[in-house]
C-alpha cells in the first residue's frame, strides 16, 4: 500500500487531506467526526472578536447550476457555483479555546494534526488569541488573511474593519502579524491568503521573511449570480463563493510560488475530488484543504477520496505520495522554451474513422476544414494547428502532427490575407499562375 503521509513544513500528516476552516470543524463533535472520517489534519472554524461576523451574515448556502438526478441522489456534478454568506464562528475565540482543549488529545491520539484558525484586528487581538490557542493544544495556526470580508460600512473606526482580506491586500501588515506571532509562540504559522490580492510571489516572500512556516490559499472570493427569472441577485448580492473550475487559478499560483520560494503550500480553492489532490500536489502543494465539497458529499467521502489517491499511486507504481509533489514544475516551459522547443502543428482527418458529423467544421475559425458528403477534410496549408477540432471530435478521427518549419504555420495563419505578406506567399502565387504554352 502506498505511503500517503506528507511533510507540511515541520508537521508530518498521515495523509495530505485537510478539512478547511469552516462548519465541518465548528464544534467539538464536528472536529471529532472529521478525525474519525480520516482527515490528515483539521483546521478549526475561523473565530474572530467581531460581533457582526459572529452573528451575521447568516449561513445561507445557494448552489447554482447544480445538476441533480432522481436515479442517482448522490451524484455531485463536476461544475457548479457555491455561494454562501457564512463567515466566522458564533463562538468567540476566548470560549472556542475550550473546544480546542477538549479535542486536542483526541486528535493526537488518532494521529490527526490540529490547526487553529483565527481572524484578528490589530496586534493585541492576534497576540491574545494565538497564544491562547497554542496553550490549548493546537499544533499550528492558520492566520486568516483572507475572509471574512470586513463589515466596512458597519463600523465607525476603519481599524475595526481591518481584518481578513486586508492582510493580503496589505502584506506588510500581515508580515508584522507573522513576525510578532513568531516571537510569542513556537508552533508553525500558515497565513491563508485571499485570491483578491496582487503579486502573490511578492506576498509569499514578505511572509517568508517574517517567519511564516508555509502558506495556505486560497479562501473564497466574492462572486455574484443573477436569477434572470426574477431579475434579482442570488443571495442578495455579491457574496463569498467558489466552484470546481476555479482550481486552474489556484494551481497557477501554487506552481508560481513553488518555483519562486521553498515555502510549503496548503492548496485549497477548487479541489473537489481525489484527482484534484494529485493535481494540486503535482503543482507543488504539500497538502490540500477541502470544505464545501465534503459538505456536499458527506464525511464518508474522505476515505473515498483517499482510496482514489491510493489506487492512482498503485496504478502508477508510486510508493509514496510525497514523491509526486512538484512533479509538474520541471515541465513548465519558459517563454524561450515555447519558441525553441514547441513545434507548430497541423491536423489531419482519418477518413476511415470520420462519421461526417461536421462538428469540426463548426469550430474551425480558420476555414481550414471542408465539409464533404458524409465526411470532412482538412486543408493542411490553411490549418493553424490550434487542435480544437481534434479535441471535440466525438470519434477521435482527427490526428495532430508536427510541422517541419514555422513558415508553413505562419502562412496558414495569413492565408486569407496573402496580399499583406507577398514574400511569404511567393511560391504559392507562382504555383497558381497558368503555365505558358507555345500557342500563347
Amino acid at each position: 500500500m502506498p505511503d500517503l503521509s506528507v511533510q507540511l513544513g515541520p508537521l508530518k500528516l498521515k495523509n495530505p487531506l485537510i478539512t478547511g476552516a469552516g462548519p465541518l470543524a465548528g464544534t467539538a463533535d464536528h472536529i471529532r467526526a472529521c478525525v474519525d472520517a480520516g482527515f490528515g489534519a483539521v483546521c478549526t472554524k475561523t473565530t474572530s472578536h467581531s460581533f457582526y461576523l459572529q452573528r451575521y451574515p447568516r449561513p445561507l448556502y445557494t448552489l447554482v447550476d447544480y445538476m441533480k438526478f432522481r436515479e442517482n441522489p448522490y451524484y455531485v456534478p463536476r461544475d457548479y457555483t457555491w455561494l454562501h454568506r457564512e463567515h466566522n464562528s458564533f463562538i468567540p475565540p476566548d470560549i472556542f479555546v475550550n473546544i480546542i482543549k477538549e479535542v486536542a488529545d483526541y486528535c493526537h491520539d488518532h494521529n490527526c494534526v490540529l490547526i487553529g484558525t483565527f481572524a484578528g484586528r490589530g496586534i493585541a487581538e492576534w497576540e491574545k488569541t494565538v497564544a491562547a490557542y497554542a496553550e490549548a493544544g493546537v499544533d499550528a495556526m492558520e492566520l486568516n488573511f483572507c475572509c471574512p470580508f470586513p463589515p466596512t460600512e458597519l463600523v465607525a473606526d476603519p481599524e475595526d474593519a481591518f481584518m481578513g482580506i486586508e492582510y493580503t491586500k496589505h502584506p506588510e501588515k500581515g508580515g508584522e502579524v507573522v513576525r510578532r506571532m513568531k516571537e510569542i509562540v513556537d508552533i508553525p504559522l500558515f497565513p491563508k491568503l485571499s485570491p483578491a490580492g496582487g503579486d502573490f510571489i511578492e506576498v509569499a516572500k514578505i511572509f517568508k521573511q517574517a517567519g511564516a512556516d508555509g502558506l495556505s490559499f486560497f479562501a473564497n472570493e466574492k462572486f455574484m449570480r443573477i436569477d434572470i427569472e426574477t431579475g434579482k441577485p442570488v443571495n442578495y448580492g455579491p457574496c463569498a463563493g467558489t466552484m470546481p473550475t476555479i482550481k486552474a487559478h489556484t494551481l497557477r499560483w501554487i506552481s508560481d510560488i513553488s518555483l519562486a520560494t521553498d515555502l510549503p503550500i496548503i492548496g485549497g480553492r477548487g479541489a473537489t475530488r481525489w484527482d484534484d489532490i494529485i493535481e494540486f500536489m503535482m503543482a507543488g502543494a504539500a497538502a490540500v484543504e477541502m470544505c464545501s465539497p465534503i459538505m456536499l458529499q458527506g464525511l464518508g467521502y474522505v476515505k473515498k477520496h483517499l482510496q482514489g489517491v491510493e489506487e492512482f499511486l498503485e496504478r502508477k507504481r508510486i510508493d509514496s505520495i510525497q514523491s509526486i509533489r512538484g512533479r509538474a514544475l520541471k515541465h513548465i516551459y519558459t517563454a524561450q522554451q515555447m519558441i525553441d522547443d514547441v513545434k507548430a502543428l497541423y491536423s489531419e482527418i482519418d477518413m476511415l474513422k470520420c462519421i461526417g458529423c461536421h462538428r469540426c467544421t463548426d469550430v474551425c475559425v480558420y476555414g481550414a476544414i471542408q465539409a464533404l458528403p458524409q465526411k470532412a477534410r482538412i486543408l493542411k496549408e490553411k490549418c493553424a494547428g490550434c487542435t480544437l477540432c481534434a479535441q471535440i471530435c466525438p470519434v477521435a478521427a482527427i490526428d495532430v502532427h508536427e510541422r517541419d518549419n514555422d513558415d508553413d504555420h505562419f502562412r496558414a495563419l495569413a492565408w486569407e490575407h496573402q496580399e499583406f505578406f507577398p514574400e511569404l506567399f511567393k511560391d504559392v502565387q507562382n504555383k497558381k499562375k497558368p503555365k505558358k504554352t507555345k500557342a500563347n
